[in-house]
């Protein structure tokens, strides 16, 4: 299974929202992650927005928790399913 850690960071936004973590897949950088403390937030005032991304596809909606940015880091990184071939007709 793969190491995720977040190592908490300061950010220079030029706004309140300077709390952030640097979230590492296996000791490589994958996404600086900023907590939403300005009041001009509103709803998502406490939750977490990824600033930059390093490799899987972007996301632009805050996370929640760390927990919660963990599970969808987790989730991009775990191999695609294999497809399974299609069932072959049966010719008449």
């Amino acid at each position: 299974m793969h190491a995720v850690e977040f190592q908490p960071i300061r950010v220079r936004t030029g706004s309140e929202d300077k709390e952030g973590r640097l979230a590492l897949l296996d000791g490589e950088l994958i996404a600086i992650l900023v907590r939403l403390d300005d009041e001009v937030h509103d709803s998502e005032r406490g939750k977490w927005f990824v600033e930059a991304q390093f490799g899987p596809p972007r996301r632009v909606e805050p996370f929640g928790t760390l927990d919660d940015a963990e599970a969808w880091l987790r989730a991009q990184i775990a191999p695609p399913a294999t497809p399974r071939p299609e069932p072959r007709q049966a010719r008449a």
